[in-house]
């Protein structure tokens, strides 16, 4: 190696490519090295259950053109598989035997989805969703009048089903647990979503267990626990996601469904860092060891991974932010929710558009916000400044948010 210094990163999604643009923007000289399995440019995946899924256009995912990386001096390497990892010579080995040499490691490697095992698995017709090439199919797929399962009432199974409504197909959401979500903000959203849903005409079962796909070469029913069979010409698995931490693992990191990191990225190996979906922050704003698949966190941690890299000052911390699109519903959810907050209503929860906040001891911790977006970053900022507010005031839709919040924004 060269005097120097070069940066690898593994994994070419949106976490990587940003980490990449963050690191060239704080220091001009590094040599940046982009790795990514896939053959495509890096994308982002919020459109794929969404817009691609409904005939959109794939090229819109891409986060930047070719040429970019180019401008910008980073060697993007697509096609290109890391299988192995040695922290003490600081190399990478690649699947095609290449050693590569680093001064700083990121992995980006992401996560992949969780897949179902039971009999019938593997038939014709069971999907997943993850990459482009997946939605691009899944769109093929998704006929007028098609019976479409959707095993997981997660928001990317939600998505999936908004989406094959829209297309006229006959859409199951099928759950194990009792209710939809109960993981988000202690269940909030879930009969909310439930109902929306079956307003839309899905078919929503909460409370049921997948037991057997039955057909002949291509899936023709979901079987249940009851004994009940349920008509299916596709299967979507959206059960949750794995993260890909099998280098991190093999290199001796700290893991638990994730690499472990601090609040600039670092693992517990010298010299490399861990960003995006399956990287898991041992203190967060959601609480302790936390993996976060969302656009921001990948937004977040990448330019807290290259500031750690480049020696700047630190990225500081702020209030976790999702959002989801299901029918003519923004939702947007910041924060976080224990059992024993206040429920603050803003507005009528049976309208388009309300707020929910959660609040304690007179300061809010989180909050949903359902076609509310302009408020976005006002009760970003009292989440994050810990403002004392009154929630007769915040309760109030014909009132604006305390002055202190609009003020900062």
């Amino acid at each position: 190696m060269s005097n120097e210094l070069r940066t690898v990163i593994v994994g070419a999604g949106q976490a990587g490519a940003r980490t990449a643009a963050a690191l060239r923007r704080l220091d001009d000289a590094r040599e940046i090295i982009l790795i990514g399995e896939e053959q495509a440019l890096p994308y982002e995946r919020p459109p794929l259950s969404k817009d691609v899924l409904n005939g959109g256009t794939p090229s819109k995912t891409t986060i930047f053109p070719l040429d970019w990386y180019e401008a910008h001096r980073i060697a993007l390497r697509a096609g290109v598989q890391a299988v192995g990892l040695d922290w003490r010579a600081r190399q990478v080995l690649l699947a095609h035997g290449e050693l590569l040499a680093y001064d700083d490691l990121v992995l980006a490697t992401g996560v992949r989805p969780r897949l179902l095992t039971v009999p019938g698995a593997n038939l014709e017709g069971v999907v997943t969703l993850r990459t482009v090439a997946d939605s691009m199919s899944l769109s093929a797929r998704l006929t007028a009048g098609a019976n479409v399962v959707v095993i997981g009432g997660g928001f990317l199974g939600l998505e999936i089903a908004a989406t094959g409504t829209a297309r006229k197909c006959a859409v199951t959401v099928l759950e194990y647990g009792n209710d939809l979500l109960p993981r988000i903000f202690g269940g909030f959203l879930g009969s909310y979503l439930s109902d929306l849903h079956r307003m839309h005409r899905v078919e929503v079962r909460t409370g049921v267990k997948v037991t057997a796909l039955e057909g002949d070469a291509a899936v023709a029913a979901v079987r249940l626990a009851d004994g009940t069979a349920v008509p299916a010409d596709v299967v979507v698995v959206a059960i949750g996601a794995a993260a890909n931490d099998e280098l991190a693992l093999a290199a001796g990191a700290d893991c638990a469904d994730g690499v472990l990191v601090d609040a600039q990225a670092r693992t517990s190996l010298p010299s490399i860092f861990a960003v995006g979906d399956v990287a898991r922050q041992r203190t967060h704003w959601l609480g302790e060891s936390v993996r976060v698949e969302s656009w921001e966190n990948a937004e977040v941690q990448a330019l807290a991974a290259a500031s750690a890299i480049a020696g700047v000052a630190p990225v500081a911390a702020a209030a976790p932010w999702f959002w989801t699109d299901q029918y003519d519903r923004n939702i947007q959810m910041l924060g976080n929710r224990v059992a024993d907050d206040t429920v603050v209503i803003r507005g009528d929860v049976t309208a388009p558009s309300w707020c929910a906040f959660f609040v304690a001891e007179n300061t809010i911790r989180g909050a949903v916000l359902i076609n509310a977006g302009r408020e976005r970053r006002n009760v970003k900022r009292l989440i994050e400044t810990k403002q004392r507010i009154d929630c007769a005031e915040i309760a109030d839709a014909g009132q604006p948010l305390p002055a202190q919040a609009r003020a900062q924004t």
